[in-house]
Order: structure tokens, then C-alpha cells, then sequence
């Protein structure tokens, strides 16, 4: 018997090690737009897997899974389990409501520029989750696209930087910055003009000296309202035959240098810039920069342990204080939790009513991860009454199990 049993140990052994880990979902060399992603693969039943430097355990039936929650840019996802190591490249983009809504049958036509800058980092959206690609761009905010993209040594601050650009501003070291560095100066001596517009004559002066071109000798005049002599002509030329802007339309010699550059316009300048063509390759290229330092993060859904209501059992017509306590996996590594919420419909009460794990108001001890609520209830009619609590994590991962209440006559 015993010779049996270690027979049927080494054939599970050698199962272990030497099974394959298949991975189902999503496959190497993603590209997506979502914060999560699932995978899904199988391994060896019960075997242990290390996914990203997690410990987990494939099922029963060799099935394994958990959430991948995406940083910006590229992420790594590595899984280990009998002395086999299966990696996935996956690639985060940022992208906005409003450049993806289609008009017309197409989508923003600066889209693919705003989406590779947003992923790198350069440029921002509006608090509302939108880009807003027609609206025009700031000073403050040229100047700060202008500094990321260029990667340029960020100043400290000492003091405001200007009357308008206080210290506190956001914008300020990167204001800072630039007029630091000669790319853009201020409109005085005690104004940056942080919120004023920036037109498209002072952004081609400016791309031409943050890119080190030399000014062209002789120009070719091609808009019609850039003649040769007009302010400015010289660098919109140069920019212009170093493929840096175009004119407005493509069917008139127009170039309309006094109107304020919008945020789209720029967004296509600025991934002109030679600093942003390397990092745009360098975020498209998927064999490389996929390091243990990218590391995305993990989550699984909350687990409710237990969900227990005392008593079960009670009478119409006699009043009840019925205990209700839930009892919540730990978190681990893993995203911790919003909160815990029970449906109380079905006597009478809030359809999301709040638990606690605080130590007051009925709950035994704060922060066992056994969530309580205390009810009195009077029944008037008998059956069966449902409880369904739910566990909510900060990412909105829910976790959910029901318990019963029978009234009795």
C-alpha cells in the first residue's frame, strides 16, 4: 500500500512539472484601452502559480485567473509554475470620449497624435474625462506639453514664478522651465499669460528654436497670408519645409498664423518633435522596455466568507433584532474595499443599506473584516425574505452572497 502511494506521488509530481502553462486570454503583445483585463489560463490542477510575484493556485479542474489592472504605457505580465515562465507584453493607450466619437462616418482625424501623446504622458485631458480637440491651448498649457516632450530638467521653484504662474500653480515648474530654457518667454516682466491663447505664428517660432533648426536663408513663399516680409514668415517657413506645420486647408495656400492653435493642431505638432518620434516608436515597438519593473498590478473580486443572519427564524407580528454579519475575505495584495452594502427590501428597508466593520453600532470588533448591522423587525406576513449583500473594492469589483429569513405564523 505504501509503495502504492508513493507511486501515485512521484506520477503527480511529474504531472506538476511537467505540464504546460496555457494562457487563454489576452494574448501576448495586447494592445488595449481598458484599466483591466482578465486572464484566463489552466495549468496544472491545484498546482501553485506565482502570477506577477502573486502566490495563487490553479482550480481543480487546472483553471486559473485574476484581473490585470493596466498602468499607462507598457505592462508586463509574468507567469511561473513548474519550473516554467510565460510572459505577456501588454500596452495600455490613453485615449478620450470625444476622439473617439465618429463624425461622419470617421473619427477625430488627430486622433492617432493625441493618443500616442496622452499614452507617454505629454499632454492632458479635462477633468470631465474629455480632450476637447478644438479648443484653443492655453500658454500654460503649451508650456507644459512643450516640457515633457522635450523631457527637459524641471526647475525648482523658489517663489511664484510669475504675478500669474503663483508657486502653487501646477503649471508653474514647467512654466519655469521653458522660460528657463529661452523656448518661450513671458508677455512682461510679471505676466506669463498662463491662461491666455498661443497662436500659431508663436508656436512655429518656437518649434523651430526647440528643435535647433536653422532659420532658411532663402524663403519660398507658399501662404498667401505669410508673405515674405510679414512677422514671423521666416520661422513658419522653416518649420514648414522641416515638416513640422502645414497650412489649415488642403485646398487653399492658407497657413491663418494670428488664430490661436487648438489643441488637436498642437498635439500634431508637438509628435513631430524628434523626442516624441522616439518615444512613439518606443511605445509601438513591443520587444522592448517590457522589463519586471512594468509589472502591472492584480485584483480578484471580494469574497464573502460567510453571511450569516440571527435568528432565522421568527414569528409575525413579534418583533426581531435581527443580527446580520458578513465576513470578507483579507485583500492581501489586492485592491482594498469601497464598502459593503446589504438589500433590505424585502423588509421594508433601503435597497443598499451601508455595514460596518468599525467596532460601534452592533459590530463586535472594528477591522476583523466582519461587516454588521443590527434590524429590528416586526413581520406581518410569512415566507421566505431575501438578504443579498454586496462587497464593492475601490476598482468596483463586486463580491455577493445571499441569506434567508423565514416567517413564520
Amino acid at each position: 500500500m505504501r509503495k502504492l502511494i508513493w507511486v501515485v506521488l512521484f506520477f503527480l509530481l511529474v504531472a506538476v512539472a511537467s505540464a504546460e502553462i496555457k494562457i487563454y486570454n489576452p494574448p501576448d503583445k495586447f494592445m488595449t484601452f481598458g484599466d483591466t483585463l482578465m486572464l484566463q489560463g489552466a495549468f496544472a490542477p491545484g498546482a501553485a502559480l506565482l502570477i506577477n510575484d502573486i502566490s495563487f493556485k490553479a482550480d481543480a479542474d487546472g483553471a486559473f485567473g485574476c484581473g490585470l489592472v493596466l498602468h499607462r504605457g507598457k505592462n508586463l505580465v509574468s507567469v511561473i509554475g513548474g519550473g516554467e515562465q510565460k510572459n505577456l507584453r501588454l500596452l495600455k493607450m490613453v485615449t478620450f470620449p470625444d476622439v473617439e466619437q465618429a463624425y461622419d462616418g470617421k473619427r477625430h482625424w488627430a486622433r492617432g497624435q493625441i493618443i500616442y501623446l496622452a499614452t507617454l504622458g505629454i499632454i492632458e485631458g479635462y477633468p470631465d474625462g474629455n480632450f476637447y480637440p478644438g479648443n484653443p491651448v492655453t500658454r500654460g498649457e503649451f508650456a507644459t506639453w512643450l516640457a515633457k516632450a522635450k523631457k527637459l530638467p524641471i526647475v525648482s521653484l523658489e517663489g511664484d514664478v510669475f504675478f500669474d504662474v503663483p508657486k502653487e500653480h501646477w503649471r508653474a515648474p514647467y512654466v519655469k522651465t521653458v522660460v528657463a530654457t529661452g523656448y518661450m518667454a513671458p508677455q512682461s516682466t510679471e505676466q506669463f499669460g498662463v491662461d491666455e491663447p498661443i497662436s500659431r505664428r508663436e508656436v512655429a517660432d518656437i518649434a523651430v528654436k526647440t528643435e535647433g533648426l536653422d532659420i532658411i536663408a532663402k524663403i519660398k513663399p507658399l501662404f498667401r497670408d505669410v508673405p515674405q516680409e510679414g512677422r514671423g514668415a521666416a520661422p513658419i517657413y522653416t518649420a514648414q519645409e522641416s515638416g513640422l506645420v502645414i497650412g489649415v486647408n488642403p485646398d487653399l495656400p492658407v497657413y491663418d498664423p494670428g488664430r490661436a492653435i487648438t489643441r488637436a493642431e498642437t498635439a500634431t505638432l508637438i509628435s513631430r518633435f524628434f523626442a516624441a518620434q522616439y518615444g512613439i516608436r518606443f511605445l509601438s515597438d513591443f520587444e522592448q522596455g517590457y522589463s519586471p519593473g512594468q509589472l502591472c498590478g492584480l485584483n480578484v473580486a471580494p469574497q464573502v466568507t460567510s453571511f450569516s443572519l440571527s435568528p432565522d427564524l421568527c414569528q409575525i407580528g413579534k418583533l426581531a433584532t435581527l443580527k446580520l454579519r458578513a465576513t470578507v475575505a483579507p485583500r492581501g495584495p489586492f485592491v482594498p474595499l469601497a464598502k459593503v452594502t446589504i438589500d433590505l427590501t424585502s423588509v421594508g428597508g433601503l435597497p443598499d443599506a451601508e455595514m460596518f466593520d468599525n467596532g460601534t453600532a452592533g459590530d463586535e470588533t472594528a477591522g476583523d473584516l466582519t461587516y454588521s448591522l443590527n434590524l429590528s423587525y416586526q413581520p406581518k406576513e410569512a415566507g421566505d425574505k431575501v438578504f443579498r449583500v454586496t462587497v464593492t473594492d475601490k476598482l468596483g469589483w463586486e463580491g455577493k452572497s445571499t441569506s434567508y429569513l423565514t416567517v413564520v405564523e
